[in-house]
């Protein structure tokens, strides 16, 4: 019995993306904008107009194409230093995801391994994990990067350690709390007294039937990430101010956004789509979870 509920928790992964995909528009318009982005986030910097504009070389004539509208020579437009949005916008989508699936997927795994411990095993672990938890979610990561580029400079490790010590525990405490439910369960307590390890419990019956959910939870947290990671980058706390990061872009046109709106407006809305793709395709997989949430949204799409 628990094995063929371990299995049917594996292959309901498949099972929800394919009802999504039949029922829900959203979840097809989520899908194809995630695809677009990734393939975007791969074949970037070889499909930029300018590749070295997008890295943040200042072109040879910054002056004569300095603050150029979108047209037929730059589909964009340029910045003030004459560097190709269009091609900033292409090359910085890689780094863009990267630190966001860097840190869903790393917060995600510590997250659920801590989370499910504290479920199973009680006392004293449950009461520390909570509590060192607790303390996390309590902090901005925009304090933690202020934190750790103080201490250890500006980078990438800036901008995925401080949205990592805040988004660890989110997980954890999502995966604590499905964990604990199931943990409770008769066929639980029967197989501790039938002498099954602990790890086999944990592994094939516990962490089985808790990944579904928390991993539809994550993908819908991409989107979140990414905001989070522009936000950081936009303050100028995590990467340096050449490098080809949306947040960044968007920051070097700020100051600009009058007569030269085009530098910040294509970036953010970068941002904007691919946050809302990652939401889309999330939120259509939870209905599929809970019935009643989708009953609540069907007149909507």
């Amino acid at each position: 019995m628990m094995n063929k509920g371990h299995r049917s928790n594996l292959g309901g992964l498949g099972e929800l993306a394919r009802r999504a995909w039949s029922r829900s528009l959203r979840f097809r318009a989520g899908v194809v904008i995630v695809v677009v982005m990734v393939a975007v986030a791969i074949l970037g910097p070889f499909i930029a107009p300018y590749p070295s504009d997008g890295w943040g070389a200042v072109p040879p004539k910054a002056a004569e194409r300095a603050g150029k509208p979108p047209g037929p020579e730059f589909l964009l437009g340029t910045d003030h230093l004459g560097r190709d949005v269009l091609s900033r916008i292409l090359v910085g989508a890689w780094l863009a995801l990267a630190q966001s699936l860097a840190v869903i997927s790393i917060g995600l795994a510590l997250g659920l391994l801590l989370g499910i411990c504290a479920a199973y095993y009680r006392q004293a672990i449950e009461a520390t994990i909570n509590y060192i938890a607790e303390v996390f979610l309590a902090l901005p990561a925009v304090i933690l990067a202020l934190a750790l580029r103080m201490v250890l400079g500006q980078g990438i490790h800036v901008v995925i350690g401080s949205l990592l010590l805040t988004w660890w525990p989110w997980y954890a405490r999502v995966a604590y709390v499905y964990a604990r439910s199931i943990a409770e369960m008769e066929y639980i307590t029967l197989a501790k007294l039938a002498g099954v390890p602990g790890r086999r419990i944990l592994v094939r019956h516990i962490a089985a039937n808790v990944l579904p959910p928390v991993l539809v939870q994550a993908i819908t947290d991409v989107g979140s990430v990414l905001l989070e990671a522009a936000a950081i980058n936009f303050l100028g706390l995590g990467l340096p101010p050449d490098a080809p990061d949306w947040g960044i872009i968007v920051q070097n046109g700020f100051k600009y956004v009058i007569s030269m709106p085009w530098i910040s407006l294509f970036p953010g809305l970068f941002i904007l789509l691919t946050a809302l793709g990652f939401s889309m395709l999330g939120d259509s997989l939870r209905e599929e979870l809970d019935p009643k949430m989708r009953r609540r949204w069907r007149l909507w799409f």
